[in-house]
């Protein structure tokens, strides 16, 4: 005689399908969320530096797998040149303000929008490609006659932060770095985190960069972690805002970056708001550590 269910049988089974299904839910966003992170950020160019005063040069980089890098150049006239970085899903023109005040101190500064961002080419792998391209920029000011080759720094914003950094370590002629909210490369640069919330971000990000890599056929890159100490005896000047995780990330940075390096925050504002809330401030800073950096 076939034996009658019980209702505890009946309530395992319902909790074992909705666990079951939540994590089937979660898997899906995690996966979602990454081919988001993919999908190119595409912006017409509407403005320019000459909007602003600025002479300027058309660029176009190419990358070795054959995407262009549509750019701006501002000539130099103090034989030193900056390369700037935007941040994630922006394109060059989140750079100009950087760029204006800059070239106003005489620096020539290269900014271009970064693969699968503004008018370039290719797609967006979170910065893992977009450090082999600085070499191209490198390769671009190296070659004008008004720039010494050994007076190139670089400005990265957040995600560009990161991408400045890696750089740094794989290129020597990269003299200085600014990493104005630099944020990370892959999990492991991320500190401990203790809330069961962190843990559920961990996690997710652990997966997400997974199937990134094995989607687009990029290996996961060394961290920032791992690459800071390539970068000793060049200068860095770590900048935050807030007083959130995104300082915690940057101050864990810090922390284990090797001398010379210096510090600099406004934790009035959020992400990418220190040159709205301290203008003048954000200009001294930035223009003094490049004058000591990159001194003849």
């Amino acid at each position: 005689m076939r034996q009658r269910r019980g209702c505890r049988y009946w309530l395992k089974l319902l909790s074992v399908g909705l666990i079951g299904g939540l994590l089937l839910a979660y898997l899906g966003y995690v996966l979602l969320s990454a081919e988001a992170y993919m999908q190119p950020a595409p912006y017409a160019i509407d403005h320019t530096p000459l909007d602003d005063g600025f002479a300027y040069e058309d660029v176009t980089l190419k990358t070795i797998d054959g995407f262009d890098l549509k750019a701006w150049y501002l000539p130099s006239r103090n034989g030193a040149a900056i390369i700037l970085l935007h941040g994630y899903g922006g394109n060059r023109l989140e750079m100009l303000t950087r760029a204006g005040l800059l070239a106003s101190h005489g620096y020539g500064v290269l900014l271009y929008d970064e693969r699968g961002s503004g008018e370039s080419g290719g797609s967006r792998t979170f910065g893992w490609l977009d450090a082999q391209d600085v070499s191209l920029a490198l390769n671009y000011l190296q070659n004008k006659a008004e720039i010494d080759p050994q007076r190139i720094g670089v400005l990265g914003f957040s995600i560009g932060g990161q991408i400045a950094l890696r750089a740094a370590s794989q290129s020597d002629r990269i003299r200085a770095v600014v990493a104005e909210e630099p944020g990370f490369a892959r999990i492991s640069d991320v500190p401990d985190m203790p809330t069961l919330e962190d843990k559920y971000y961990v996690v997710s990000y652990w997966l997400g960069e997974r199937w990134l890599s094995l989607r687009t056929g990029v290996p996961i890159p060394d961290g920032v972690i791992e690459v800071l100490p390539r970068i000793a005896q060049r200068p860095i000047l770590f900048i935050a805002t807030g007083q959130d995780y995104g300082r915690t990330l940057v101050r864990y940075f810090f922390d284990r970056a090797s001398e010379p390096k210096e510090w600099w925050e406004v934790p009035e504002t959020t992400h990418g708001g220190g040159p709205i809330a301290r203008p003048d401030e954000y200009e001294r800073v930035i223009v003094a550590f490049f004058d000591r950096a990159l001194a003849k």
